[in-house]
């Protein structure tokens, strides 16, 4: 039994990174972590109880709560919209209903916004226009201000109701070009407002693409038919607990918020990582606890299940400060 995520401390001697430790300046509060439980045939397990789970936050065990409502999922997609990634942008343009289908489901709601030169908010949350949000996408400019995007996406998650699940999608190139965020500040927003942000990457000029070689045929709206490989998705998780390289921006986010990163480069395997991701929405428990410490820094997790030869996939930690 193991927590398969990488610990968050691999992303902060990163080049991007800022030089000093960010500190996440939030009261003690209810730390949420959606888990994905695996046995060791690479199945889902389901029906787990809140007594089958053990959290230990900085060596500390907690009172675990399990919320064993679905809830409702606010989703921000941020897509690159610069010269750089022209040529993908028309099956890009094809994807509003998967998102639609896969993702948002029926209550669930979604934001689109675009970047490049400037960052742009396509639609509403209140809107619910995804379709033909996504197909208005137009591309110009050099720039790719990722990092901003993202911090502009959480502000808008951070608006939503906490007892909705808050997701962050980056659809582009694993790199930033032009944003005055910084990479650190990015993953304190998101750890502060309880946000998973998940990567679904392009390839880059020059660079070798990485396929993830799985299908999810048979996914739907609201979960999956039978005979849909799961096993192929575990390795994906492995994958993106790491920090691959040490330019990858797109990988120190998924690390070090428990997200899945996924690379595309046609219509359908993009539409396949959407449905990952709905999957990863979908069948995860959504685990909670009040730390029984307040100590300033950061605090590790780590869930374990008391079933033997499982795989735990959850978020690696978070920071907190009491000033």
């Amino acid at each position: 039994m193991r927590c398969g995520r990488a610990l968050y401390a691999l992303a902060l001697g990163l080049p991007l990174a800022a030089q000093q430790i960010p500190v996440i300046r939030v009261p003690v509060r209810l730390v949420s972590l959606p888990t994905l439980v695996f046995s060791s045939e690479n199945r889902l397990i389901l029906n787990l109880r809140a007594e089958d789970f053990h959290i230990v936050d900085n060596g500390r065990l907690q009172t675990v709560i399990l919320d064993t409502n679905v809830a409702p999922v606010s989703v921000a997609i941020a897509v690159q919209a610069n010269q750089d990634v022209r040529e993908y942008l028309p099956f890009i343009a094809k994807v509003g209903s998967a998102i639609d289908a896969l993702l948002v489901g029926e209550t669930g709601e979604a934001v689109i916004l675009t970047y490049g030169e400037e960052v742009k908010v396509a639609n509403s949350f209140e809107s619910q226009d995804v379709r033909s949000s996504v197909k208005k996408i137009s591309v110009a400019g050099k720039q790719a201000r990722m990092l901003d995007a993202g911090s502009r996406a959480i502000g808008l998650l951070a608006k939503r109701p906490r007892s909705r699940t808050r997701i962050l999608i980056f659809v582009g190139q694993s790199m930033d070009r032009g944003s005055e965020s910084s990479i650190m500040s990015l993953i304190e927003d998101a750890d502060r407002e309880n946000v998973t942000i998940h990567t679904l990457a392009l390839p880059l000029f020059g660079k070798a693409f990485v396929s993830d070689t799985f299908s999810l045929q048979g996914a739907e709206k609201g979960g999956l038919k039978g005979g849909v490989d799961l096993g192929k998705l575990v390795s994906v998780l492995d994958r993106s607990g790491r920090v691959e390289t040490e330019a990858d921006p797109f990988s120190v986010l998924t690390a070090a918020t428990g997200g899945l990163q996924l690379h595309f480069r046609n219509q359908h395997q993009l539409e396949d990582a959407i449905a990952a991701i709905g999957v990863d929405l979908r069948s995860a428990y959504l685990l909670s606890y009040y730390p029984s410490s307040t100590e300033n820094g950061h605090h590790s997790v780590k869930v374990e299940v008391n079933v033997p030869g499982t795989r735990v996939y959850t978020r690696p930690g978070y920071w907190l400060s009491a000033e």
